[in-house]
């Protein structure tokens, strides 16, 4: 079950701001001194804060600052439960606060009442608000997801990116399979088996061997883990490898990968960041993929390999998305292998159809050997790069 941030900064900003801008100035004198200490002790003494919101709620039951205060009180607290109280009496005052039913289904989500936060969700899309609109279709979108994918133990996964490579004039075909299960702490970690496979059309083998891709197919097992917040993996992978073509060597070697990896996406749309697109919305976004590692059928060598994608995505109900960058890539390695030590930079354009797993790419990418070079070779060069990524989990 997905769970949604419960108290979004903005939100509780807005509610502590509009606390503030209310009248301090009641009719009654004792009234008035109950909110002046209350002001000035609220974020030194929470206890005394909530004995004062106690007297004037018994003072002033009718005044909805009194439970949007304790309301915002408790949450800083940590007190859902009792915040959602709070909110719930402030609501019966002024049923017309989107802000406060926003936060009352937050509140709801953090209580694993998600039925009720999406029925509150689902009418705020409708608000006047566009930052309302914006977060509610968001929080639609996460807890649909969650009632669709159903929290399992076990995962299976497949990879298939086909790439047509200009420079090289030739087509690289990667595929990789996994099966496993999901283990530690919130399930951060996984055990697998995998099948790969990588092959290119170019490629020559013999006494002198001209390799472009790996060449190989591997079969293994694996393991990850994700230490931290971020979607940052270690990983290691062990297993054998069997050559396609004739390099020279034994076709048949052990295959070890020890590294870390990372990928994320980033979307930004008036001040709110989320990390997948809103539907029938334009917004700026940023993805990045990272990872260095140790390759024991490559001499032990250690490959570093870095991509940033930064541009514009445009989400259409019947087109799905749309998305027009520019690209920045580098790759490093220990062995100083010439064609694994190059930077690149370039436009790109990528389309994913609506509900379904796959993404066309086009890229224009100009670049510059940086280690090693031949003298057969030039340092600069230009690719065409056409890409279809097809990547379905179950």
């Amino acid at each position: 079950m997905k769970k949604l941030h419960i108290f979004p900064s903005c939100f509780l900003v807005f509610l502590s701001l509009s606390l503030q801008a209310e009248t301090r100035v009641e009719t009654h004198p004792e009234v008035y001194s109950l909110w002046e200490q209350y002001y000035q002790i609220e974020n030194i003494n929470s206890e005394q804060a909530a004995n004062l919101l106690e007297q004037l709620g018994q003072k002033t039951p009718q005044d909805p600052k009194v439970w949007k205060t304790w309301a915002y009180l408790e949450m800083r607290k940590n007190n859902n439960d009792q915040a959602l109280e709070y909110i719930n009496r402030a609501l019966k005052l002024e049923p017309s606060d989107e802000h406060l039913w926003v936060q009352k289904a937050y509140l709801l989500n953090g209580a694993h009442r998600n039925a009720e936060a999406l029925e509150i969700f689902n009418r705020l899309q409708n608000s006047s608000d566009s930052e309302i609109v914006v977060k509610s279709r968001q929080a639609v979108q996460n807890l649909t997801e969650s009632d669709t994918n159903p929290t399992k133990n076990t995962f299976a996964d497949i990879y298939f990116s086909p790439s047509y490579e200009g420079r090289y004039d030739t087509i690289i075909l990667p595929l990789k399979l996994r099966y496993g299960r999901y283990w530690g702490e919130e399930k951060r970690g996984q055990i697998y088996g995998f099948a790969s496979i990588n092959r290119d059309t170019r490629s020559t083998g013999g006494s002198r061997p001209e390799i472009i891709d790996q060449n190989a197919a591997i079969l293994g097992i694996g393991v990850n883990y994700r230490p931290w917040e971020w979607p940052v993996y270690m990983y290691l992978e062990a297993g054998g490898s069997y050559d396609l073509i004739d390099l020279n060597r034994k076709k048949f070697r052990e295959n070890i990968n020890l590294g870390l990896t990372g990928y994320q996406e980033w979307y930004w749309h008036k001040n709110q960041l989320s990390h997948s697109p809103i539907k029938q919305e334009n917004q700026y976004f940023a993805e990045m993929y990272g990872n260095a590692a140790v390759y024991s059928r490559e001499d032990y060598n250690a490959i570093g390999d870095f991509r940033l994608r930064t541009g514009w995505n445009f989400n259409r109900e019947n087109l799905g998305n749309i998305q027009a960058y520019l690209k920045l890539h580098t790759i490093n390695d220990s062995n100083h292998e010439y064609y694994n030590n190059l930077a690149e930079v370039g436009p790109g354009l990528a389309w994913q159809p609506v509900d379904l797993p796959i993404k066309l790419r086009v890229e224009q990418m100009f670049g510059k050997y940086i280690n090693g070079t031949p003298g057969s070779v030039k340092r600069n060069f230009d690719n065409t790069r056409v890409e279809l990524t097809y990547y379905w989990s179950f």
